[in-house]
């Protein structure tokens, strides 16, 4: 009797050093795991040994390559070869798969190209702080998977899933998703544009899937963030200081040759700034349908390969985070803004591809393509504020020699100038279209 009472004061006594232990650790801290993460090849290949039905091992020649160069702000992706050991006969096991690991090693990077801190990148209280969000980022993207699962529409196309493994507590260190590997990615940089005739399918893509998200019952769909995206992004990410900075960059860069339309542009920008808490509430002033959004489609959140004739070929649609139940106007001006290379002349042909395409798939128009026009006007110069003073920096920091970054400024700076124009012109049309709304200060 008393050994075991001893034993079992020993087994609390553990787990609690053990408890504390990961409670000392975090996500944005370095371990000894895959790519310097806490998840370990111990858990992954128990884990795959019981979803794919074997007992076959990694091999002591499993290998894994870093392939997370700026895909996802939250993740560290590995591509696994497992060589697999004493496979069953029969038995069909991935020669190869990619690893995504949530964690805040990426976020501490990014955070230096984007400038926060002055160059030096979130805070550790910043991280602390951001490692809630990086928990429920990660199990938000797990629901997505099992929807895109339960849809599996040829129009939204996603990866192969073989296991999908959630946080369980706000101690728990070992989020992933072991996914198929697609070997003939043609990569593009944040900063690369994409002609309309390529976007199509990926427009198509995320209509199918917002209408396809308007069959299901709230509970299915309780995991999505709400209307308030942009709020939580400009509380998160982009505080009035980091804003200020970013906007002082941008005014050395273009005020030179642009004073007045550069400082309109700001003034407009810190207009819309005060307007966000209207933006979450933007369904009850204004009567906007608030459908799923992909909340964070760009280019490197997007799969392609290369059709011989060398267009692009959408494979997957990936990084599900930060689904959002908001305005279409979220996905469609960072697609219009961000991605589409000629976004004048084709920016209504994305528009009514959305349009015809949501309202084919739900059965009957749920707005009109008139509300759909100003959902995007609404919503572009908030994403804009998110997207033009940034585009140097990624730039810098791209892997690509230094002829082709003063390439991709010179592409950049007149995209910009365009964009500012545009900004400028649909500010315009907002303040006529919803006078009341645009006003400043509180709801």
């Amino acid at each position: 009797m008393g050994f075991v009472m001893v034993e079992s004061i020993k087994s609390k006594v553990w787990k609690f050093e053990y408890n504390f232990f990961i409670c000392k650790m975090s996500l944005y801290e370095i371990s000894d795991g895959i790519l310097e993460t806490h998840v370990t090849w111990e858990d992954i290949e128990s884990d795959l040994q019981q979803k794919l039905g074997t007992n076959a091992t990694f091999g002591a020649n499993k290998k894994a390559t870093n392939i997370s160069d700026m895909k996802g702000f939250m993740s560290r992706i590995a591509l696994i070869e497992p060589d697999w050991q004493n496979v069953e006969e029969g038995k069909d096991l991935p020669e190869k798969f990619a690893l995504k690991i949530s964690s805040q090693l990426a976020l501490v990077v990014v955070s230096k190209i984007m400038n926060f801190e002055g160059g030096e990148g979130f805070t550790e209280e910043k991280l602390k702080h951001l490692s809630k969000m990086t928990r429920e980022c990660h199990n938000r993207e797990v629901e997505v998977y099992k929807l895109l699962q339960k849809f599996n529409h040829p129009d939204v196309p996603y990866t192969k899933v073989y296991s999908l493994k959630s946080f369980e507590s706000e101690n728990d260190l070992k989020g992933y998703m072991a996914i198929d590997f697609v070997s003939n990615i043609h990569s593009l940089l944040m900063f690369q544009p994409i002609k309309a005739d390529d976007l199509f399918a990926l427009v198509r893509g995320i209509a199918t899937f917002s209408a396809l998200g308007e069959t299901l019952t709230p509970e299915e769909t309780s995991f999505a963030l709400g209307p308030d995206y942009f709020e939580m992004v400009y509380e998160q990410f982009m505080n009035k200081t980091e804003l200020t900075k970013k906007f002082e960059g941008f005014r050395k860069k273009f005020g030179g040759d642009h004073p007045e339309k550069v400082e309109k542009l700001i003034a407009t920008f810190f207009h819309y700034l005060s307007l966000v808490k209207k933006y979450t509430k933007i369904s009850e002033l204004l009567g906007f349908k608030l459908v799923l959004n992909h909340g964070d489609l760009w280019q490197s959140n997007v799969i392609h390969s290369l059709n011989k004739d060398g267009s692009l070929k959408l494979e997957a649609m990936i990084d599900w985070q930060t689904v959002s139940r908001a305005s279409p106007g979220v996905d469609l001006s960072r697609l219009l803004l961000g991605c589409l290379s000629d976004r004048r002349n084709r920016g209504s042909d994305i528009l009514k591809c959305y349009h015809e395409t949501f309202t084919k798939v739900y059965g009957k128009e749920l707005f009109s393509f008139q509300e759909l026009q100003d959902y995007y006007c609404m919503y572009a110069p908030m994403m804009a504020i998110l997207l033009l003073p940034d585009i140097d920096s990624f730039i810098d920091s791209a892997k690509v020699s230094e002829e082709e970054k003063e390439e991709a400024r010179e592409v950049a700076y007149k995209k910009v100038v365009a964009t500012m124009d545009d900004i400028l012109d649909m500010h315009d049309y907002n303040m006529q279209r919803w006078p009341e709304f645009m006003k400043n200060g509180p709801i």
